[in-house]
């Protein structure tokens, strides 16, 4: 009996051995793939079509066997290869791919464990695992080595940079928040040990400081207000010290708009949008100043000074109707018609304009695109709930908060959707209208906490 115990307990290690090397041998594979040139061209543009065919012609499957075990049709295996679609749906493809093929879903652009959001203390080590595998392929490998560097290895960094601008737009700052933490500790690891001239050092320090603001901005996203709040004046501090003016502005308008979430901070507002406009002096672009002017326009209303929320709305306008020029950097590429709309909704709210904020209101939810920005579309389609249901009109109140509750899976990552959401049914649950007491407390199960 004990020498069948032996035996037994003999063939579980020897099994448990041969799939740790098989697991060993499938993450090699998988490593070399992205350390290939087309693996990190793929990487870097965001095509993970391109990724999963590189994965399935490794492991000798056809389209056709990659649809058997995911369960899809070969239709659409070859579309999501080809990289022609980027809706909704295709996430939940992507991640069902990923464990198929048996890569990370960071690999493929996804956050690590879309079901699961960690508060930034949880995290031990964001360089750890999957994300230190989605991180290295990312950027260029004298940047992940902290190696040799040159001027195309930073334009890979902005190309990274900017890939990690579209997740956050689909999928919410809670989802990509590792990602970009380990890309910015690569990229500060790499100003200090790394080789270069003086004039791609330059460079590799204004790299760095955006990516380190966008991580503060990704934090604000999910939530996380102190860590959001810090990491913007880390930015400042570094953008002071290395001469790289276009990280402290953009840290100081996202300051801006965190300050205008709580009353009485209309002075705070107003100081850092002006502060912002003097960081960027005589390179400050019309779409800058609109957004910055926008932002003022909300601290005056906190302050209680309609008549210049008016005028500052207005010149928010005024700017933005001058187009957009060709030197615009990529961070402002969300600020439009929708946006301004957005801010203008905030002042009638505040100023008690309730019409007003209505129009605008709309006109913020009619403007933006949803399958571009499925985050801001879920904000202002919550945004236009809310008013709706102050001034009384809650059928249809329930109609728009009930949309924005359907697709709360876009956007499950942006803790700063999700808390307006829960804050929008609250306020119908509050009503003495009946239906909107059920529509209420059905909306809350379907809510993540």
């Amino acid at each position: 009996m004990d020498r069948y115990i032996a035996a037994t307990r003999s063939e579980r290690c020897a099994l448990r051995v041969t799939r740790e090397v098989a697991v060993m041998d499938h993450s090699r594979l998988v490593d070399a793939l992205l350390g290939t040139p087309q693996g990190r061209d793929a990487l870097a543009t965001g095509h993970a079509g391109m990724i999963v065919r590189l994965i399935r012609q490794a492991l000798g499957w056809t389209q056709q066997d990659l649809a058997v075990r995911s369960g899809y049709s070969q239709s659409t295996i070859s579309r999501i290869e080809c990289g022609t679609t980027r809706s909704v749906r295709d996430i939940d493809v992507l991640a069902d791919l990923a464990q198929v093929l048996g890569v990370p879903p960071t690999v493929l652009g996804l956050a690590p464990d879309r079901r699961r959001i960690l508060d930034p203390v949880d995290r031990r080590d964001v360089l750890g695992g999957a994300v230190a595998l989605a991180v290295s392929a990312l950027l260029p490998q004298g940047v992940a080595a902290a190696g040799r560097i040159d001027t195309a290895d930073v334009a890979q960094c902005w190309t990274a940079l900017n890939r990690l601008f579209e997740l956050d737009d689909h999928q919410g700052g809670g989802s990509v928040y590792e990602l970009a933490a380990g890309m910015a500790q690569r990229l500060q690891d790499a100003l200090s040990r790394g080789s270069y001239l003086p004039s791609v050092g330059l460079e590799l320090h204004n790299v760095t400081a955006a990516t380190m603001e966008h991580v503060a901005w990704l934090a604000y996203d999910a939530g996380w207000q102190q860590r959001a709040r810090q990491g913007w004046l880390e930015t400042c501090h570094h953008a002071d010290v290395a001469g790289v003016p276009e990280a402290r502005v953009t840290a100081l308008a996202s300051m801006a708009l965190q300050a205008g979430k709580k009353p009485g901070n209309g002075p705070e507002v107003v100081a850092l949008a002006q502060a912002a406009r003097t960081a960027a002096k005589d390179q400050a672009t019309p779409t800058l100043l609109s957004l910055l002017a926008a932002r003022e326009a909300v601290g005056h209303a906190l302050s209680g000074d309609r008549a210049a929320a008016v005028s500052s709305v207005a010149e928010a306008r005024r700017w933005l109707d001058h187009g957009r020029g060709g030197d615009e950097p990529f961070w402002l590429n969300f600020w439009g018609p929708a946006d301004l709309a957005s801010h203008e909704t905030c002042v009638g709210l505040i100023t008690r304009d309730g019409r007003s904020a209505e129009t605008a209101a709309r006109a913020a939810l009619a403007s933006v695109d949803a399958e571009a920005f499925p985050r801001n579309h879920t904000l202002y389609t919550v945004g236009l709930g809310s008013v709706l249901t102050q001034l009384g009109q809650l059928d249809e109140a329930m109609t728009v908060i009930g949309h924005a509750v359907q697709r709360v899976d876009a956007v499950r990552g942006s803790g700063r959707a999700i808390a307006k959401l829960h804050n929008a049914v609250d306020l119908l649950g509050q009503q003495k209208y009946p239906p909107a007491r059920t529509f209420a407390a059905a909306a809350r199960r379907l809510l993540p906490a």
